[in-house]
């Protein structure tokens, strides 16, 4: 009776963790339970089992179902229950070297419990007398029965008569426990599958356990990056033409589209023109062409225009651009401000109307804006077709165009905008007008750099398609000439972009002085035609840097009342 009322203490004993606090009193309450104080070590083993826990817990290792739970807890690549039984058994076999190869608590990963549980035997019976206090500490102690007395027979006749080298045993045990417990702190797939990979490298068994440790921190600090085998699946590559150098979008332009690749994820790329030349109104044109013509979303940042500006422009940029017209399906002629100061002319057919000087729809006095269009909407069919066409527009929901104003601004700030609406819209088509230093460093120009090259890393590391506008400087410089040299701000922020366009207005006194070609080289040329209203107006694009190749001059011809713009070829000065 009494030897049963020892035992059952003693399995109550053992679930409590032998830590430096309380190893002291464990061996009190052994004393009492030899000495048959039964009481008092109910009252002691209470108190002890509040204050534990156990390796178990962390595991996944439970009792006598731990095979079961224990399936799943590591990939193959990392199970090895042969190794740890090698190394239990050389344990057994010569307890005395626990006072070299011991696993601390944190350290402890084995997978099968009961291998677990045997080492925990060895670290309080059979080397106990070996094992160093640091090595016992928040271990409980074993469960000893009949069947764990025959494996530990078992274990010892399995490396009995081997020549096993137990340092090379405990070495690659515990670059497995250093593995196994990093797959088990980081429940990041992707992240876990490169722990993983490590057992795989070639050079792996020559690895110490702290290279180990320096190549799951190199996994982690690197796994935001993208990493390849460049010449795996070269073939393909080539054949299916299915990249990122090949499948950029086309802008609305035909040469640039050539020359760039497109606009192209993963890249970023910028337009720097003088104040006030249409820098905000060039990127309504290009945003409006992606978002619309080929359904993507879109982001559109400014520090320039407001948000009433910037829909206004795209309002007049929908309305007239004539490949977003074949979408829509309305042919209309139609500036920006005429739809500012709501101006639209009555149909032929309607007689008794009153029609300014220009033949608009006179308001009438004290008529209110809704009763206005709704006259507007009986007697004028060039209105019912604007209606039509931003109805429409409000329907394209896969291909919204999101804008966002942020005046001052932190680096950090423009970033987390970026990525909130990647991760909200799925947004890969970022639109930034006009790239500036962020608020505490106004006015450094080589400070725009460190911004430039958030927008790059964001663009590489998510794969997007960053543009971004520049201010150029108001110099002397001939359109034709322009170089990084006439940037308002930091020259060094060429460095970061992947391609760098200059535009600049041609002055209309020296327009006689350049000539255009439809190809590069050409032995036809064009002059400059020269345009009454003064909202025509023409600009040279001087590509300035490019990674995909080639750096033309090219001629653009703007209409700044309708938002067209339009490539017209290769620009030079007269020869």
């Amino acid at each position: 009776m009494e030897q049963n009322k020892a035992k059952k203490l003693y399995d109550l004993l053992e679930q409590i963790p032998v830590t430096e606090e309380n190893e002291s009193i464990i061996k009190e309450i052994k004393e009492d339970i030899d000495n048959g104080r039964y009481s008092n070590t109910l009252k002691n083993i209470a108190k002890l089992k509040s204050m534990g826990s156990d390796i178990e817990k962390r595991t996944g290792l439970r009792g006598k179902n731990s095979k079961k739970e224990k399936e799943n807890i590591y990939p193959k690549k990392l199970s090895n229950v042969e190794l740890e039984r090698q190394y239990i058994g050389l344990l057994l076999t010569n307890p005395k070297s626990i006072v070299k190869y011991y696993f601390l608590y944190e350290e402890c990963f084995f997978e099968d419990s009961e291998v677990l549980n045997i080492y925990k035997s060895v670290l309080f019976t059979e080397g106990g007398n070996y094992t160093p206090e640091i090595a016992k500490r928040n271990f409980n102690f074993s469960k000893e029965d009949e069947h764990v007395y025959e494996l530990k027979n078992k274990l010892k006749k399995e490396v009995s008569g081997k020549k096993y080298d137990m340092e090379k045993i405990y070495i690659e045990l515990k670059k497995l426990f250093v593995l196994r417990k990093h797959y088990l702190s980081i429940p990041i797939q992707e992240i876990q599958d490169k722990i993983v990979e490590i057992k795989d490298y070639t050079l792996y068994d020559q690895m110490s356990v702290q290279e180990v440790e320096n190549a799951i921190v190199q996994v982690n600090d690197t796994g935001k990056f993208k990493r390849a085998i460049l010449n795996k699946g070269l073939s393909a590559f080539l054949e299916l033409g299915d990249n990122n150098l090949t499948n950029g979008l086309p802008l609305p332009f035909p040469i640039l589209t050539s020359v760039f690749k497109g606009i192209r994820k993963g890249e970023t790329m910028a337009f720097s023109m003088p104040s006030n030349s249409g820098k905000s109104r060039f990127t309504i044109d290009i945003a409006a062409h992606t978002a619309l013509i080929y359904h993507k979303k879109v982001l559109v940042i400014s520090n320039e225009m407001s948000e009433d500006k910037m829909r206004l422009c795209l309002i007049t940029t929908i309305i007239n651009n004539k490949e977003i017209q074949k979408l829509h399906g309305e042919e209309l002629i139609k500036t920006e401000g005429e739809l500012l100061e709501f101006k639209f002319r009555p149909d032929k057919n309607i007689k008794d109307v009153e029609i300014d000087e220009n033949g608009f729809v006179v308001r009438k006095e004290g008529e209110s804006q809704k009763d206005f269009v709704e006259r507007l909407s009986k007697i004028s069919t060039e209105f019912n077709k604007v209606i039509k066409i931003t109805d429409w527009a409000n329907e394209q929901i896969n291909n919204s165009i999101y804008f966002i104003n942020i005046t001052d601004h932190t680096n950090d700030e423009l970033r987390k905008v970026i990525m909130n609406y990647y991760y909200k819209e799925k947004i890969e088509y970022v639109f930034y007008d006009t790239l500036k230093t962020d608020t505490a460093n106004i006015g450094i120009g080589e400070e725009l750099k460190k911004t430039a090259t958030i927008l790059s890393n964001l663009a590489q590391n998510f794969n997007l398609y960053i543009c971004s506008t520049l201010q150029l400087a108001e110099t002397d410089t001939l359109p034709v000439n322009l170089t990084v040299n006439d940037l308002a701000v930091s020259r060094t922020v060429k460095e970061v972009l992947d391609t760098l366009c200059l535009i600049k207005q041609i002055n209309r006194d020296t327009l006689k002085n350049y000539e255009y070609s439809l190809n590069e080289v050409d032995t036809e040329y064009f002059d400059l035609k020269m345009y009454e209203d003064p909202d025509v107006r023409y600009y040279a694009c001087v590509v300035d840097k490019n990674r995909a190749g080639a750096k033309p001059t090219l001629l653009f011809r703007l209409n700044l009342a309708y938002n067209v713009w339009e490539e017209l070829g290769y620009l030079r000065l007269k020869q």
